[in-house]
């Protein structure tokens, strides 16, 4: 069997014997909106128990549209009739990327996702997650993260979120609340926040009863969003559907749709091959790391993963995940990690690789770029250049009759694992 999975901007082709494969997993196939640009407007003017934009816009003079950046699809298409509507109501709109922790954008990404003609016209600003300044303190949730969101959400007189569907596995799903916190939310809010990832509820797919979301949401509930639109994106980030409307219904309603889509079943291996799904989900190990997640529960005990992540931009992570990675063993880091006062977003990175080794003996071996297979030797993930070499280390381990399942759009998965007759777990 020959297999093409994604690895930075284009295809590895995985050869598996046939007696060996166990199948390939990836989300179920949809059809595409034929007129995005029309399905944007009819969502605009029919949304989700809201009035229509156009009502939401009248009266006021400037609006603040809060969006995604880079390690996401595109917003300009959802963008350009927001931006319309806007000059019929004579609203000033200013374009703010909810970053979160990330890295800023440079100019040139900036072009790529907005457009020169948007970049020219519209004032564009990025949230700096380490500027305490720009911050404004709005009290403490009750599990305790302080509610520090960036000001600029005050200074309009309407809030608007703009941004794709799909699922995260730290806060169930993406989208809504997730664009203010972690969004526009001071650093050591992000890492309060996220600390609950080590709270059991906390899956991927759970919205609700998810204690990290829940935080996310009471959160972002002390803050000004008066209208979303979002896009329902499909495997190859094809916009399946448009949703707009009530900041938490019209998220709930979306978030429905695409499950439809990222809900999978599947029967553990004892090697499973994983792709976050090519550029931009592989762009660095913060992002491609990801994949892991439904490899997690897949892989069997004593297995491997093979993870594929191409890693461009390099790891996009903070000092502290190295550091984890080098001087502690998958154990310690599994259980120092809930240590509230040891956390943070490099722990966390450093948690998700550990998982499968500490908990199920696995091991974990990660086909990328040279640069990162030269910062990761000696940590306890195996970093190779070659997808051969993975390979020839797995059935090392494993022996050449294991089984291997492939995994596709790893990052958007919500794995479920398949039930025996009997009742237990396949």
């Amino acid at each position: 069997m020959k297999i093409g999975v994604e690895y930075g901007r284009g295809v590895i082709e995985v050869e598996i014997p046939r007696k060996r494969f166990r199948g390939v997993i990836e989300p179920h196939p949809v059809k595409p909106v034929r007129d995005l640009r029309t399905a944007v407007r009819r969502a605009l003017a029919r949304p989700v128990e809201s009035p229509p934009l156009r009502e939401i816009l009248h009266g006021a003079s400037t609006a603040l549209i809060v969006t995604v950046d880079h390690t996401r699809p595109s917003p300009r298409p959802m963008l350009e009739p927001i931006l319309e509507q806007c000059r019929r109501e004579n609203v000033v709109p200013t374009i703010c990327i909810a970053t979160g922790r990330h890295r800023q954008m440079t100019p040139e990404e900036l072009r790529r996702h907005f457009g020169t003609k948007i970049l020219r016209a519209y004032r564009v600003i990025q949230h700096d997650p380490f500027n305490r300044r720009i911050h404004r303190r709005l009290g403490k949730t009750r599990r305790g993260t302080e509610i520090l969101v960036n000001q600029e959400i005050f200074k309009h007189d309407r809030v608007l979120g703009v941004g794709i569907i799909e699922p995260s596995y730290l806060a169930g799903w993406s989208g809504g609340r997730k664009l203010l916190m972690p969004g526009l939310s001071y650093h050591t809010s992000v890492d309060s926040n996220h600390f609950h990832l080590t709270d059991p509820t906390t899956r991927i797919g759970v919205l609700h009863g998810n204690a990290l979301s829940d935080d996310a949401a009471e959160f972002a509930r002390k803050c000004p969003m008066h209208f979303i639109c979002y896009s329902v994106n499909g495997p190859a980030d094809e916009v399946v559907g448009v949703v707009a409307g009530h900041p938490v219904k019209a998220h709930e309603l979306a978030c429905r749709r695409a499950e439809r889509i990222y809900k999978v079943r599947a029967k553990p291996a004892p090697i499973i091959i994983s792709s976050a799904g090519g550029w931009p989900y592989d762009c660095d190990l913060v992002q491609g790391k990801k994949a892991i997640i439904p490899a997690i529960d897949l892989v069997e005990r004593n297995g491997v993963i093979i993870l594929l992540a191409e890693c461009r931009f390099g790891l996009g992570a903070e000092e502290a995940f190295t550091r984890w990675l080098c001087a502690k063993t998958p154990v310690e880091v599994v259980r120092d990690v809930k240590d509230r006062k040891q956390f943070n977003l490099g722990a966390h990175g450093a948690n998700i690789l550990a998982r499968p080794i500490a908990e199920k003996n696995a091991t974990v071996l990660l086909v990328t770029c040279p640069e990162i297979a030269r910062q990761l030797k000696g940590t306890y993930v195996r970093a190779v250049t070659r997808f051969s070499e993975a390979w020839d280390i797995a059935d090392a381990l494993c022996g050449r009759d294991a089984g291997v399942l492939v995994v596709r759009k790893a990052r958007r998965l919500i794995c479920r694992l398949k039930q025996t007759p009997s009742g237990g777990v396949a």
